[in-house]
């Protein structure tokens, strides 16, 4: 455990989150995390002369503060890419997004997909009730059932119809009838997605990005919640020990809290029961061959292939990986609405069977590493009961001097910069109602 002094803030996760909310609290709080190192989502890993994060990690913030404090975390030491993104639907690769990129695609389905948009551009409905009605109202029936909607089924698990929109905001781009015609019929459309650059520490992985807020930080390891009394503002670890406090501040999953709280009212616990989420399975291999890929990373709506979206991180520094070697990291969704039917031996023979079939590695490559990470907590599911089950458990908790941030603390699809403001604000509102 840290230090003599006592906090009467107590934080719990050592994610970007909570991290930010202790620089920003001068770190005059303690933080309690169930893992052995500090980083949440955003840790990397060393494996064999192979750094990987727990997923596609990159900066993509137009945020000054953001922008500023990465930079200084890594001393400046970073590099500025300017991705090349792909897509796979069938034998075709296609310039990513693909609504503004139809060129590449057969002659027929590119006509549908034109055709159904200006339907869907005359027949517009004011809202949409939920996602798959977004996406046929905003593209067209053939566009929206041939690559969102089958992707869809693979990132998030679930139809589109069970989605609400409450999650989109810029992350879906919808052209223009100009934008699309100039897609389907030119080589050099518009740039239309939202990530134009992104930065990425040279080298220690993403996770290099928040050194910085862990610096100075009050941290205790190997410290899993067990029990949260309310009434008596005290906590409980699995390793036995037990504190009180006078503020909670938690990152940790919304549905891990509750199930923690004693004497937790009905209606909290069965709002709980409503969230939802996804998991993946990590899928990271290490290729004896430089210049692996085309591409920083790729998308795949062929529901066949197992994983939904493939990256390499060697290409995005070249500390991630041995000289000449490359690496992959592929991502396999599932959930208690789409259960992984397979081991991870079979999830790892399949994707590198799959890799081989799309032509990213060949028979001859000699991959060296191959392992995989499963991962219990990956993206918020926003299904219809998720928005009130969520306000009420917030409400509830905030009543009671429990502060919720970060992605799985808010249950809200945040990003990492995202999560690190939402620390900052929470620091600066406490400060100022001392």
């Amino acid at each position: 455990m840290s230090g003599s002094v006592i906090y009467p803030v107590v934080t719990l996760g050592a994610g970007p989150a909570g991290l930010s909310f202790s620089r920003h609290f001068n770190h005059q709080t303690d933080i309690y995390e169930k893992e052995l190192s500090w980083g949440g989502r955003c840790r990397s890993h060393l494996v064999e002369g192979f750094t990987f994060d727990e997923g596609p990690h990159s900066s993509f913030t137009k945020d000054h503060y953001i922008r500023k404090l990465f930079a200084g975390s890594v001393e400046g030491r970073l590099n500025e890419i300017y991705p090349e993104i792909l897509c796979r639907y069938g034998p075709y690769w296609i310039r990513h997004p693909v609504q503004t990129n139809l060129k590449s695609l057969p002659v027929d389905l590119v006509v549908d997909c034109i055709v159904d948009f200006v339907k869907a551009e005359r027949d517009a409905a004011v809202s949409a009730e939920n996602y798959g009605r977004w996406l046929i109202s905003g593209f067209g029936e053939r566009f929206a059932r041939t690559f969102p909607y089958a992707y869809t089924r693979k990132y998030w698990t679930v139809e589109p119809d069970q989605m609400t929109t409450d999650w989109i905001e810029q992350r879906i781009y919808r052209p223009d009838l100009r934008q699309m015609l100039r897609g389907a019929l030119s080589g050099d459309p518009d740039h239309t997605h939202y990530i134009s650059s992104i930065r990425y520490p040279r080298d220690g992985g993403f996770q290099s990005f928040l050194k910085v807020l862990q610096q100075g930080a009050r941290l205790n390891y190997g410290c899993e919640l067990a029990e949260l009394d309310l009434k008596q503002k005290r906590i409980t670890f699995n390793n036995g020990f037990e504190r009180h406090y006078e503020s909670l501040v938690s990152t940790i999953p919304l549905p891990d809290l509750v199930r923690c709280i004693r004497d937790c009212p009905r209606e909290i616990k069965e709002a709980a029961a409503r969230l939802d989420c996804t998991s993946v399975v990590l899928v990271n291999l290490g290729v004896k061959r430089e210049k692996l890929a085309n591409c920083d990373w790729f998308y795949i709506y062929n529901e066949e292939i197992l994983p939904c979206r493939v990256h390499f991180p060697s290409k995005y520094s070249g500390y991630n990986s041995p000289p000449g070697f490359s690496s992959i990291q592929a991502e396999v969704y599932y959930s208690r609405y789409r259960p992984l039917v397979m081991s991870q031996d079979n999830v790892l023979a399949k994707t590198i069977e799959d890799l081989t079939a799309i032509g990213v590695i060949t028979k001859e490559d000699k991959i060296t590493l191959a392992v995989c990470q499963d991962l219990k907590y990956a993206n918020v599911l926003y299904l219809t009961h998720h928005a009130a089950s969520r306000r009420a458990i917030l409400y509830f908790l905030e009543q009671r001097g429990v502060h919720c941030i970060g992605r799985y603390g808010q249950w809200a699809y945040l990003w990492s910069d995202q999560s690190i403001l939402d620390g900052k604000f929470l620091a600066e509102r406490l400060v100022n109602q001392t």
